[in-house]
């Protein structure tokens, strides 16, 4: 009788420790931290704002994005992406009322820290853009017959993690210098839905 009032108590503390681990362990799984890790899609939309002097030539105008990548741990993401943007040209006439568009393709490197479910993040970007139009020819941001040239981006964002692991919603801006279009510069912005496989 007195060896079986002793098993009892290792019982029941080998039974809380069980519990205890499960419970961790479950706690673990549904950590936002660990549910954003995987290969991702990401849909945004935002606008795209031109710095001087291209200010003076192209217009604030909308641009959208897909993006997708891998991110092998919470704190690194590579990826992919395609973007592309509208703006009104507005070089001296004649013409008059005419748009253009700039398409993005490239790769990028995203770096995060989290904060629970809130994660910040600097990121980026390299690749080749395209214009659609030799509009800009007349303000010499572009040579004659000049098509495609290389960009390069840094950019910083926010993101927040629901509570299904598959989604996340984000803010995130870019710096960008397009290289072979007379070095301009722009600022995008957007934001964007984020889902996890």
């Amino acid at each position: 009788m007195p060896a079986a009032r002793h098993r009892a108590p290792r019982r029941w503390a080998l039974t809380l420790l069980a519990l205890l681990s499960l419970t961790a362990a479950a706690t673990a799984s549904a950590d936002p931290r660990h549910a954003s890790s995987g290969f991702f899609a990401e849909v945004g939309a935002g606008p795209v704002v031109f710095l001087p002097d291209a200010s003076d030539s192209a217009e604030l105008g909308p641009a959208v994005e897909l993006r997708f990548g891998y991110e092998p741990f919470s704190w690194l993401a590579v990826g992919a992406f395609a973007s592309v943007s509208t703006h009104e040209a507005t070089v001296p006439p004649p013409p008059v009322g005419e748009y253009f568009q700039l398409f993005y393709g490239g790769a990028d490197l995203r770096l995060s820290y989290l904060f629970g479910r809130i994660g910040v993040f600097v990121d980026g970007r390299v690749g080749i853009s395209a214009i659609s139009s030799n509009i800009l020819e007349k303000v010499e941001i572009i040579e004659p017959d000049q098509q495609f040239g290389l960009f390069y981006a840094a950019g910083a964002g926010v993101e927040y993690q629901t509570e299904n692991r598959h989604y996340a919603f984000g803010l995130a801006g870019q710096w960008v210098t397009l290289a072979d279009f007379d070095a301009i510069q722009a600022v995008t912005s957007r934001v964007y839905l984020r889902y996890t496989y």
